[in-house]
């Protein structure tokens, strides 16, 4: 009775002391002159506000929010927990700041609560204070909080201790109890950050082995991880329409290698000091820790520590070549699991209760030095300058404040996010809003590969497609950030002004790193267009960027289109293309060429046989080929061709050549032989390039294979599609947005999502919005709401009779024992 109230009593003490605490860690964050620090912060705070704001319209599940990215669908794509997270604390607050200091105490208070409650748990309450104050302050969880801005990281960062008790209390004890709890936490996680919660998964499957290979006995960890499944379900209200949209998360796979780096890098503390914080930083003295308990601890303890070293293994740069040659391997993000395993660690410690007091105190001692030298991202330069300030200052030397004042549409600032998520929060959330052609949360843009083929252009120097597609999307103010612009440009800004001034858009002001241009439009517009070229296929885009007169469609499959849909175009180009049935597509490009239609196949991207595996075409057939260093002389219809090297990081060049070509129009030696990459087939207007010359002229911008591409379509690439600004008005209400202008086949500007309905007739091309001319209502609609609100019930209903069904076979054990 007596450890009860002592217990009780401990609990009132600590959590007084955890909440003045946090309120000191709020004042210290607040005083920091760096706050809110972290490269998304910005994004999280804007969504919470957006939201906030909904709310006091009476709009309590807003569905579309028309200032980021052409619009977007904020609910059925934002993970909503964080989001209400911090619209509340903005109530409590009343301003986003504000807000993001309480968010700050939230995530010390409920770490620390967590630490606690194991520790009581364990019977080893004063060593569960001790690591809820130490976890807050862990220098990955000060990273993910102050350097990253990840905020739903940070939320399941601080609730994690109690998922890991939990399924080490089924794993210990057998206790069915712990199964709701660990569906209903998991659940938190996935409404919190789905990628997070998939790491947690994978990070607790690792567990489980190891747990399994010590114990020798694996049924309870299998039954333990069947729990996750049903949080899974209860997130599905908020799952299904958000996995099954049109947004961009399957396309954003070309950062993933940056999940991994040196293992020698995450556990040296020097480097803080050298390199700053733009790594993940393990810890040396967790690294030591679970090292140590790795060899001398107990089986009931060592699983954790031994997950926590083949997380931080697995994160090594090396091991990064053997997953790429798995399949979906880039959902593996192992650097992101640091904090799980520090958690699994940590809680190996403190579950070690025969580990001698001497022992402790070295390693609590250890875990406590370690965090001094990631404090900074905490303490800042403690100035006290406010955000208002800096907001100010980096909203004038980007030129933003100017832009915004301009602008009467939407504003598109090209400078790959330097600023992190402060970018499009001056514009969207600063001052007086203005909509934007980016965002912060790029997973969520329908139109990001539209986005990310402009972002290419400027790496390329290609601006004449930059500044074109910039007016498709409807942007008449544009900022760049002039330090981007490609390198290999010898006047990079004064080709930049040409091609700005060709599409119409005036330089209107400068700074030493930033240009502002400005199309002279009033009000809300679209645009008709016109274009000669057509490219398919994956490869399509980087033709279109070099040649911005080649317009992008949205599939790959040449079955996809009809005669009547190509036979206008003066040119099809085919790169990365496939097709359900080889004759039928064989056939519509044989007559389309037989019409007059230019068709240019990019041999590089014919798809193989099902059968032969051989890539083959139109009766060509590709052949592998590799060169070192650059191509040999191209001996052309046009004359001999001798190129640049190729560009570092492509010394070896893997490529293919042709055999089937009916007229040879240009070949390369190697190792003495002629081999055939450019010529026609059936007749003079089917042209096959190998080579991969595409690719090579986008990493080069050559000039003379720029001709030898120039010749084969029959379009230049000063060429720009014909384009007609259509003024129209635009009304954006709670659930449809409405609509009016007097021509048909405008392209809105607006990003098509495959929830847009409407009795008029509506329809998405390049993944923007097209509309006929009069009045268009576009209903908002959240997706599978039925179908998702069924998942969740189905997911109370397995927890339930999981529960029960476990309950019930233990009970059968022990009569039967």
């Amino acid at each position: 009775m007596r450890d009860r109230k002592s217990s009780r009593y401990l609990v009132v003490i600590m959590l007084l002391l955890y909440v003045l605490t946090a309120y000191g860690v709020a004042k210290l964050v607040q005083n920091n002159g760096i706050f809110p620090s972290g490269m998304d912060t910005l994004c999280h705070l804007y969504k919470g506000d957006v939201l906030y704001r909904r709310i006091l319209e009476g709009d309590f599940f807003p569905l579309f929010d028309p200032l980021w990215y052409n619009g977007v669908e904020m609910t059925r794509y934002w993970e909503p927990l964080t989001m209400y997270l911090i619209a509340f604390f903005q109530f409590l607050g009343g301003s986003s700041m504000n807000a993001y200091l309480i968010f700050t105490a939230f995530i010390f208070g409920t770490g620390a609560a967590s630490w606690l409650y194991v520790g009581l748990k364990l019977e080893r309450p004063w060593f569960g204070v001790f690591l809820g104050v130490l976890w807050f302050f862990m220098p990955n969880n000060l990273a993910v909080l102050f350097y990253e801005g990840n905020l739903p990281g940070a939320v399941c960062m601080a609730m994690i201790p109690f998922l890991m008790y939990w399924f080490y209390e089924y794993l210990q004890h057998r206790c069915w109890q712990a199964l709701p709890k660990i569906s209903v936490c998991f659940a938190v996680f996935c409404l919190s950050s789905v990628d997070y919660a998939g790491m947690i998964l994978l990070a607790f499957v690792i567990y489980v082995i190891i747990d399994g290979i010590i114990r020798r006995q694996i049924k309870r960890g299998i039954q333990a991880l069947l729990a996750f499944l049903p949080g899974y379900l209860l997130a599905g209200f908020w799952l299904l329409p958000s996995m099954t949209g049109n947004a961009a998360a399957a396309e954003n796979t070309d950062r993933w290698e940056q999940s991994f780096q040196n293992m020698l890098l995450s556990i040296n503390p020097i480097a803080r000091f050298q390199r700053g914080y733009g790594y993940f930083y393990f810890g040396l003295a967790v690294f030591l820790l679970a090292v140590f308990g790795v060899f001398l601890s107990k089986r009931k303890s060592m699983p954790g520590f031994w997950t926590a070293i083949i997380i931080l293994a697995s994160s090594s740069d090396s091991v990064y070549h053997y997953l790429a040659k798995l399949p979906l391997a880039h959902i593996l993000q192992m650097l992101c699991c640091f904090s799980i395993a520090l958690c699994m660690a940590l809680f190996s410690f403190l579950s070690w209760n025969t580990l001698k007091r001497g022992w402790v105190v070295l390693f609590t001692g250890l875990l406590a030095l370690d965090v001094l030298p990631s404090l900074p991202l905490i303490l800042g330069n403690q100035s006290g300058v406010m955000p208002q300030e800096r907001l100010a200052y980096y909203a004038d030397i980007t030129l933003i404040q100017k832009a915004k004042e301009i602008t009467s549409q939407r504003l598109a600032l090209i400078d790959e996010n330097s600023l992190g998520a402060m970018s499009n929060y001056l514009i969207t959330g600063y001052g007086t809003p203005v909509a934007s052609m980016y965002g912060a949360a790029e997973e969520n843009s329908a139109a990001y590969s539209n986005i990310r083929q402009i972002d290419r252009a400027l790496e390329e120097g290609n601006y004449l497609y930059l500044f074109d597609r910039c007016l498709e999307m409807g942007s008449d103010t544009v900022i760049v950030q002039t330090e981007l612009v490609n390198a290999i440009d010898k006047k990079p800004v004064l080709n930049m002004d040409h091609a700005a001034a060709k599409l119409g858009y005036k330089l209107k002001d400068t700074s030493k790193s930033y240009r502002l241009y400005k199309l002279e439009t009033d009000g809300a517009w679209g645009t008709a267009t016109t274009y000669r070229a057509l490219g398919i296929g994956t490869s399509a885009p980087e033709i279109s960027r070099q040649f911005p007169a080649v317009e992008e469609t949205d599939t790959t499959k040449i079955d996809d289109f009809t005669f009547e849909d190509l036979k206008d175009y003066d040119l099809i180009y085919l790169a990365g293309f496939t097709y359900s049935d080889k004759a039928a597509a064989e056939l519509l490009i044989t007559k389309l060429s037989e019409s007059g239609v230019r068709i240019v196949v990019a041999a590089d991207g014919i798809p193989e046989d099902r059968g032969s595996r051989n890539q083959s075409f139109l009766g060509v057939i590709c052949n592998s080929v590799s060169f070192s260093q650059g191509y040999p002389s191209l001996d052309t219809i046009d004359g001999i061709l001798d190129t640049d090297l190729f560009p570092d990081g492509h010394r070896e060049w893997n490529t293919v050549y042709v055999d089937g070509l009916d007229e040879v129009w240009g070949t390369v030696e190697d190792l003495d032989w002629e081999l055939p990459f450019y010529g026609t087939v059936k007749n003079d207007n089917i042209v096959i390039i190998g080579l991969n010359l595409t690719y090579y002229l986008g990493l080069t911008q050559d000039k003379g294979v720029e001709a030898l591409l120039s010749h084969a379509m029959k379009i230049r690439s000063d060429e720009f599609p014909v384009r007609e600004i259509v003024p129209y008005s635009i009304q954006y209400l709670p659930d449809h947005v409405i609509i009016d202008v007097d021509r048909d086949d405008v392209n809105t500007g607006l990003a098509w999502h495959d929830s847009f309905r409407s009795e008029q007739q509506i329809y998405g091309k390049n993944h923007l919005t097209y509309v006929k001319a009069g009045k268009t209502e576009i209903l908002l609609a959240y997706p599978y709401f039925k179908a998702g609100i069924a998942v969740s019930l189905a997911g109370v209903i397995f927890i339930v009779k999981y529960s029960l069904h476990l309950l019930r076979q233990q009970k059968s054990e022990k009569e039967a024992g």
